[in-house]
């Protein structure tokens, strides 16, 4: 359950004793209608003024498309739709930010101020369209606008990709821009930058005082946004371009290198074409060996023929003219087959022997010759008698010569051959010991001109990429110049802030009645109470101003004390209709109003003509001295009591001036700081109570409050009634909540409690 704390309280009273109900809040609300009402007038009046006292602003307007749909190709009616309207709406607020951005603003206030100190100067045909304020920085200003012109006058808006400066260049832009009204938060105030409902473009508005200059602002920062974007969009593309420019002329400068080195250096041996002749070298060598084997293969047939002629010769001396002419065929067949083997033994040289179905053949051929060798040597073995066999023999004899000296000439063949082979062979090492060098330079050519190629083709791309760089912000509707000051909306402001200072003046009053933890009301008193009886309350009054005399005795006059006046006459019937004599008033706390309470109702009563005794039982706050007057009649009965019953040193009589003047009397002390029971014998005390009875309608007794003391409780049984004293302001608290479970525990001896000090304006009507 709710609870709600009183002050200097460590007790929570329920909320049953704490809320208020709706009709009381309608009570404030209807007792501070007036100060609500003339809260709302007085704040409408005064927007209503300050408003009209402001200068008239106009706004200029700019639709620019940004291609985020367009470029991005979203299709809201994708799977990923979701996702897709993220996107925008991400990439559409990035973009806001980003044309709301300190470097954005900086870019239109240089460009501003370049145009304003310029056509101050009179450099350009244009007039300023604002004038420095120099009361904020003084006429200093006027030099360091000057040195901000000249460096203004350096820098190219179009191109600048970083609007960063030097700390000094900063610091001259800061001062001088604010006080042309050109600094950042001059412009964010003038600039609203918003997505046009669900499409592809921005709203950019500006207003200010001028309608020229709004028309002239929107439209500079709009072209200078557009570059500026697309500056920051192609900046890594230039920078990709830079890279590979350089790149490019570093590896051009290694090919370069390489190239001079290996022409220097076939220079220096003199061989400007040493592949070649290299290349040549080896095709003589090859063609020599190919001649030498050729020699080779020769020398070894003649030898062998001659071997096999010699033999025939030797062997056979008579063969007969079949003989002779098969020798004959076998020479030629020799011959035939000789001829065979050469071309073949060429051909395999010319292959490397690599041909397998040549060097069958060839190995066929040798083996077929070396047959024909064999059957030729058998038939010059043979005898040949005839004059033919003669004569074949001088053949054989003279072909013996011939291939003897055909081997002597394949001999002589070949050690020449061999001798310039062994030249060529010689000539060939010095030239690939050279060649190595030019070719590692050749091939370190080869490799930089490959890297080169490769890194002048991404150079190439890098360019294209830039170039084809296209800005996807573009200008729908540039600004127009304002025809009509923007509406000041006077009127709706003012009822606006009427309506909110009524409102905030509701919330205040409900707040300050919520939080106030006073009992405030004789409604409010059962509630905090807990349904404690209420006899009735009075509201607050000056008592310095009462003069009872007059409020109980006048006909009419007196309207101010007429409720108080009235609500005394309740109480007083009340106490009549209880048939009760002694009245004790007691209160949880001090100085709650038990006094003024007892000498007002004293008075009410006699003003019924009641003769009332006021008893100053609090022993620990005495009655004021000025309020006893010996000069009553019933002093002495009283006197003659008290001497009786041996309290003359407690107490002393006196009287209260006041209706029926002689009726109400008090009876003070002289201060005593014990209980009550400590000091009054109850018989005695008794007694003393009785006889008084006998000469008073009412005695009415006064004790110390209960939180603190013990005095009303020692009090109580010597009392027919009891009566409790609240004051409206107090706040109840824990140590209330245990006097006002002791005061229900009375029972049908609690006369009731009285709520003093209630504000006329919380009393019931």
């Amino acid at each position: 359950m709710l609870k709600l704390y009183g002050l200097n309280s460590t007790f929570a009273l329920e909320t049953d004793y704490h809320s208020m109900d709706f009709g009381h809040l309608l009570q404030i609300l209807s007792r501070r209608k007036w100060l609500i009402l003339s809260a709302m007038l007085a704040s409408a009046g005064i927007v209503f003024y300050l408003i009209g006292k402001k200068p008239e602003r106009y706004k200029a307007n700019i639709i620019m498309a940004t291609g985020i749909v367009n470029y991005k190709g979203f299709n809201s009616n994708g799977d990923d739709a979701f996702v897709q309207q993220f996107q925008i709406e991400n990439a559409f607020s990035n973009l806001i930010d980003f044309a709301q951005s300190r470097s954005s603003f900086k870019l239109l206030s240089l460009y501003m101020l370049q145009h304003d100190l310029n056509a101050e100067k009179g450099t350009n045909t244009d007039w300023p369209f604002r004038k420095p304020d120099l009361s904020i920085y003084g006429s200093s200003i006027q030099e360091d606008a000057e040195k901000l012109r000249v460096e203004l006058g350096k820098i190219k808006l179009d191109s600048i990709s970083d609007p960063a400066f030097s700390p000094e260049l900063d610091y001259l832009i800061d001062r001088v821009s604010r006080t042309y009204g050109y600094d950042h938060d001059a412009i964010g105030r003038s600039l609203t930058v918003k997505r046009k409902g669900t499409t592809d473009y921005l709203s950019i508005e500006f207003v200010t005082e001028n309608a020229k200059l709004s028309q002239y602002i929107a439209n500079a920062y709009v072209n200078l946004f557009m570059n500026y974007y697309q500056n920051l969009s192609v900046r890594e593309k230039r920078k990709n371009v830079q890279f590979y420019r350089q790149l490019a002329a570093e590896k051009k400068a290694v090919v370069d290198t390489i190239k001079n080195r290996r022409y220097a250096y076939l220079y220096k041996k003199g061989l400007p074409a040493l592949g070649k002749q290299s290349e040549e070298l080896v095709t003589q060598i090859g063609d020599l060996e190919l001649q030498k084997q050729k020699a080779e293969s020769k020398r070894l047939s003649s030898a062998e023929a001659v071997g096999k002629i010699q033999q025939y010769i030797d062997t056979r001396g008579n063969m007969d003219a079949g003989e002779t002419r098969a020798r004959v065929v076998d020479k030629y067949n020799v011959a035939d087959l000789n001829a065979k083997v050469r071309t073949l033994t060429e051909k395999s040289t010319a292959t490397g022997g690599k041909d397998a179905k040549l060097e069958a053949e060839l190995a066929g051929a040798r083996h077929s010759l070396d047959m024909a060798l064999q059957s030729s040597a058998g038939n010059l073995g043979k005898s040949n008698k005839n004059e033919d066999s003669r004569r074949t023999k001088e053949d054989l004899f003279k072909e013996k010569v011939q291939a003897d000296m055909d081997r002597i000439e394949a001999e002589k063949s070949i050690g020449t051959l061999e001798s310039e082979i062994r030249q060529r062979t010689d000539k060939l090492s010095v030239y690939v010991t050279n060649d190595e060098i030019a070719t590692g330079l050749s091939s370190d050519q080869e490799n930089a001109d490959e890297e080169f190629k490769k890194v002048n083709d991404e150079l190439i791309n890098a360019n294209l990429a830039l170039a084809n760089a296209e800005n996807p912000l573009h200008v729908i509707e540039n600004a127009q110049l304002p025809e009509w000051p923007e509406p000041n909306r006077r009127t709706l402001l003012s009822i606006f802030a009427a309506i909110v200072v009524g409102t905030l003046s509701v919330l205040t009053l409900f707040g300050l009645a919520f939080l106030d933890n006073s009992i405030q009301s004789p409604e409010m008193f059962g509630r905090y109470t807990g349904g404690l009886p209420l006899l009735g309350y009075t509201p607050f009054i000056k008592m310095a101003d009462l003069d009872f005399q007059r409020i109980f005795s006048t006909n009419g006059e007196m309207p101010q004390f007429s409720e108080y006046r009235e609500n005394l006459r309740k109480m007083r019937n009340q106490l009549i209709a209880m048939n009760a004599k002694v009245f004790l008033f007691t209160s949880t706390r001090p100085q709650q109003g038990k006094t003024s309470t007892g000498y007002a109702l004293a008075n009410a009563l006699a003003a019924n003509h009641k003769k009332v005794l006021i008893l100053d039982t609090n022993f620990k706050t005495p009655l004021p001295s000025e309020l006893a007057n010996p000069n009553t009649k019933h002093v002495g009965p009283v006197a003659k009591i008290l001497r009786k019953h041996d309290l003359s040193d407690t107490f002393y009589p006196g009287s209260l001036v006041g209706v029926g003047q002689g009726l109400v009397m008090v009876v003070a002390h002289f201060g005593i700081h014990i209980s009550p029971a400590e000091m009054l014998p109850p018989d005695q005390f008794k007694s003393f109570l009785d006889e008084l009875g006998e000469h008073f309608d009412y005695i009415f007794l006064e004790a110390a409050a209960l939180n603190q003391f013990s005095d009303a409780q020692e009090l109580i049984p010597f009392a027919d009634k009891v009566v409790a004293v609240f004051n409206a302001n107090a706040v109840l608290n824990s140590r209330d909540k245990t006097s006002l479970d002791y005061l229900k525990g009375l029972g049908s001896k609690y006369g009731g409690s009285i709520l003093a000090g209630v504000d006329s304006k919380n009393m019931a009507k």
